[in-house]
């Protein structure tokens, strides 16, 4: 049994209104089917919110796809860190988004041959995951909409949402999160994410107001590449501190464990090197005591929060929802891994190919 084909295509998904915290109106999509010998398949995928995805398509076709071609699906861990050593010089921005495409899709066939769900064959700590609401609050929202949004989730049964800060100022973002604390009363746990838009100044003087109203983590308060200001923020602010999904691959989250610059890693697996470097991370969370909760994307990440002693949270945000055929099911709080071989993310065929654009 050998990989025999890679099937690589381009997405552009409008989204409507702006979502979440970077005010992007579309999603470009990587998605990456790979065949072997014997008829079976595996997906997997990146993307971008901000362009530039056409580069990693270009690796997968150019020179992914070659190297894979032959081999046995079994022989997957040293052939990730051998194309992992070829594209160093090129730097990680598109090359590891590209090769964490076809890590997922790669597991996905594994799982799938080994007739397991993919949080069995990764060696499950658990067959549920709190998730918490975080897509249904922006920086354009109003505060009664923002209130809105968070009841809304925890009328389906959501124990704990995120909110956006760090567009209004810190007397404007306190009120609001005020005001949702206020609506959604002692008992629900609420997040804070201020997408990399604070001065040090700033994310101190919001960090000890959100103490009152009892913040459960600030999230990338500085620009992610600033690790040695998010542990000078860590060591004076009394709220913990969440970052991770601008951090690509094991020796970027290492550098903020190091550092103690964070309480919750925060690993994107579309971005960081797919299922197989977010494991490493997780493990290295895990030795630092610090928790991981994986950014976006719950349909897969489900897996990884399930197989990982060190996470706490999945995050529900629905980024990919009009290229899927079924969402995540979540009951009383908690996500619930599909019992079915693979990553059981089923695509609608009919929307992958009404917005593709390349390939």
């Amino acid at each position: 049994m050998k990989i025999d084909n890679v099937a690589a295509r381009l997405v552009v998904v409008p989204l409507g209104a702006a979502r979440g915290g970077s005010g992007a109106t579309s999603v470009q999509v990587l998605h990456v089917t790979v065949h072997d010998t014997d008829g079976a398949s595996g997906t997997g995928f990146t993307y971008a919110l901000t362009g530039g995805i056409e580069g990693a398509h270009a690796i997968v076709t150019s020179l992914y796809t070659p190297a894979v071609t032959g081999l046995d699906p079994l022989d997957w861990e040293r052939t990730w860190h051998r194309l992992w050593a070829a594209t160093h010089r090129v730097g990680r921005g598109v090359a590891l988004p590209a090769l964490s495409a076809l890590d997922i899709a790669m597991w996905d066939l594994r799982a799938r041959r080994a007739g397991l769900p993919l949080f069995r064959l990764l060696g499950a700590h658990r067959d549920t995951v709190p998730i918490y609401g975080s897509g249904r609050a922006t920086h354009q929202m109003s505060d009664d909409d923002l209130v809105a949004g968070a009841l809304s989730y925890v009328e389906e049964g959501y124990r704990a949402v995120k909110l956006r800060a760090g567009a209004h100022g810190v007397e404007a973002d306190v009120r609001r999160v005020a005001k949702v604390r206020e609506a959604v009363g002692p008992e629900i746990v609420i997040m804070v994410d201020c997408n990399e838009r604070l001065t040090a100044a700033d994310a101190q003087r919001l960090g000890h107001r959100l103490c009152e109203y009892d913040v459960a983590w600030m999230e990338e308060p500085l620009p992610s590449d600033d690790v040695r200001g998010h542990a000078l923020l860590a060591a004076r602010c009394p709220v913990p501190i969440a970052v991770g999904e601008h951090l690509l691959g094991r020796y970027e989250a290492k550098q903020y464990l190091d550092e103690g610059a964070c309480a919750v890693l925060m690993p994107d697996a579309p971005l960081a090197g797919g299922i197989s470097e977010c494991l490493r991370i997780a493990t290295l969370a895990e030795a630092s005591s610090v928790a991981i909760s994986p950014h976006f994307l719950p349909e897969l990440h489900v897996h990884l929060a399930a197989a990982a002693r060190s996470a706490t949270y999945v995050e529900h945000f629905p980024l990919i929802d009009d290229l899927l055929a079924e969402t995540l099911t979540v009951r009383g709080g908690v996500a619930v891994p599909p019992d079915r071989p693979g990553h059981g993310m089923r695509w609608d065929a009919d929307a992958l190919d009404r917005y593709t654009v390349k390939g």
